[in-house]
């Protein structure tokens, strides 16, 4: 997937965290697939779903995170029927507070690929939101024990 490249779709969620220390991209990334168990469920349902159309789910998206810097990490997924990049952002925003974002761009290969991913569209939203919501209360809960 070129960088320079127009993405189909293309979407950013964010919230602020209330925090006395910086967190890095990567511990973003690595609560972000600690997901709750309906959306292990919803996944599994669509890889039980799409296996027939030849969708294969070879590795867990978690094992293609790549760091980029201390404040962004990314994923970057190819497959037939479309191209995946999920970034995953920290900002500071003043001392107490920081910024984490997710952002994801798809291209998508052929009308399946499109077809498939108007198809997840709402999940996608969904968790999205709900899985930074997780990690806010997280990394708030954990800054207010220690």
């Amino acid at each position: 997937m070129e960088e320079a490249r127009k993405y189909d779709y293309a979407d950013s969620h964010s919230v602020k965290v209330k925090i006395s220390r910086p967190i890095s991209a990567q511990e973003l990334s690595e609560q972000f697939f600690h997901a709750p168990k309906w959306i292990r469920c919803l996944m599994n349902l669509r890889n039980t779903l799409m296996k027939p159309f030849g969708v294969k789910n070879e590795r867990d998206l978690s094992d293609l995170v790549d760091t980029k810097s201390f404040n962004t990490a990314f994923i970057k997924k190819s497959a037939n029927h479309l191209d995946l990049k999920i970034e995953f952002e920290t900002k500071a925003i003043d001392t107490d507070n920081q910024e984490i974002s997710v952002n994801t761009k798809v291209n998508f290969n052929n009308r399946f690929g499109k077809c498939y991913f108007t198809c997840i569209r709402p999940f996608h939203n969904i968790i999205c939101k709900t899985l930074l919501k997780r990690a806010k209360s997280y990394f708030e809960k954990a800054d207010n024990e220690g």
